[in-house]
């Protein structure tokens, strides 16, 4: 098992070229919200516009528009209910999250299902209520070329059937490998866990003070914003996931709870840090 460390960083974060737009870092689709889990589409998509994502869209309930256009000007909404604005945004965007605060309901379902109908080379990243009507309606995997899983312990659970006690690394790459061998899988839980073909990487930093809700949600948005600037490859989301924890870490040594709004707010010059000229 590989560790992840702050070296992660400075390889993949680098300067923007001088001559860039908005279309160089990526167009990001998060499926994310409902009426009582509104904050999860907020949290997702301001990680993913502080993280540098060039296009980022919403898609959830219209009775929360107005809280992403005050909240997150940067961000675009479309009503997911509306099918064929869903449909032409998924084709017209190279990173899709579903899954925060959707909830566990058959609109659900017809989202995820909407998603693979419509996707051809996108990177899918499936967080939360997705990973839950997943494993529930065991819903076919195998079809998506490009696929990122953010379950915490018990969603893994759900999803492969394997105990919390019986998640050992082994276990968990034999079980990722039947389920959805194209997949990239992150286990999150105290000193996260990658695995992806074949290998397995483990995060050493975090803290107690992360275990709060919408945290999740944030570096859902982190993930999504680096692999669409960066690509999708295991080193990209190592950093994507290490990034998150190392602010959470220098926000814990002075605040009793790590809050996923404060986060989100150091991303920008904490990337910046580490930025270096591309090799």
């Amino acid at each position: 098992m590989q560790k992840i460390d702050e070296s992660i960083l400075s390889e993949v974060i680098h300067k923007r070229p001088d001559i860039s737009y908005k279309g160089n870092y990526g167009r990001i689709l998060i499926i994310a919200g409902s009426t009582h889990f509104g904050g999860a589409a907020l949290m997702s998509a301001r990680a993913a516009v502080n993280s540098g994502a060039g296009l980022v869209t919403v898609a959830t309930v219209p009775e929360k528009f107005t809280a992403i256009n005050v909240d997150i000007p940067e961000a675009m909404t479309i009503d997911y209910n509306n099918l064929q604005d869903l449909d032409e945004s998924i084709q017209k965007n190279n990173v899709i999250v579903i899954g925060p605060g959707l909830g566990s309901s058959d609109s659900t379902v017809n989202l995820i299902k909407t998603v693979i109908k419509n996707i051809s080379d996108q990177i899918i990243i499936m967080d939360a209520s997705a990973l839950t009507m997943v494993s529930e309606k065991k819903i076919d995997l195998n079809a998506i070329k490009n696929l990122i899983l953010t379950p915490h312990q018990g969603e893994w659970q759900r999803l492969s059937g394997l105990k919390i006690p019986d998640q050992t690394s082994k276990n968990n790459l034999k079980k990722i490998n039947s389920l959805a061998p194209n997949s990239l899988l992150i286990v999150k839980k105290h000193l996260s866990e990658i695995y992806y073909q074949n290998n397995v990487y483990q995060l050493l930093n975090g803290n107690p003070g992360m275990a709060t809700g919408g945290m999740g949600d944030t570096l859902t948005g982190i993930i999504a914003a680096f692999v669409g600037q960066f690509g999708f490859s295991l080193k990209v989301v190592s950093a994507a996931l290490y990034l998150h924890s190392h602010i959470a870490d220098k926000i814990y040594q002075k605040d009793y709870v790590v809050l996923p709004t404060k986060l989100a707010s150091k991303i920008p010059q904490t990337m910046q840090k580490f930025a270096c000229s591309k090799k």
